[in-house]
């Protein structure tokens, strides 16, 4: 079995440079424009990819060019480290029966993060 340590070594392939300062100092409306992002359902995956990336590109951390291949998939769960605080962007989405994209997306602590992990991506979804 794997140590969380190890997955969260294994799963962040990159790291998005931010000012941790101005991070914390802008969490609360960083993950207010991130409900809103996530409150309907998009067309398709790419589509809810630029959303995101007008989203933390706002707030001076933009999305690794990576981060396009993931959204090329029916579903995906990524995590990036930001920088060298103690946050994480997560982002989920999914597509459902009807052909729409519901999506998640929130800056997180490491508590928090582990908590997401543990959880169905259907059941962040929801």
């Amino acid at each position: 079995m794997q140590t969380f340590a190890d997955f969260l070594n294994e799963a962040f392939d990159e790291i998005i440079d931010v000012d941790s300062r101005h991070l914390e100092q802008n969490m609360d409306a960083i993950n207010a424009d991130l409900d809103a992002l996530t409150e309907k359902p998009y067309q398709n995956a790419p589509i809810f990819l630029s959303q995101l990336r007008a989203v933390t590109e706002k707030y001076g951390f933009p999305l690794p060019q990576s981060a396009t291949n993931n959204f090329l998939d029916l579903g995906a769960e990524l995590v990036y480290m930001l920088g060298e605080s103690d946050y994480h962007l997560y982002v989920v989405y999914d597509t459902g029966e009807d052909g729409f994209v519901d999506g998640y997306a929130q800056v997180v602590s490491n508590d928090e993060l582990d908590d997401l992990l543990n959880m169905d991506s259907e059941e962040v979804l929801i």
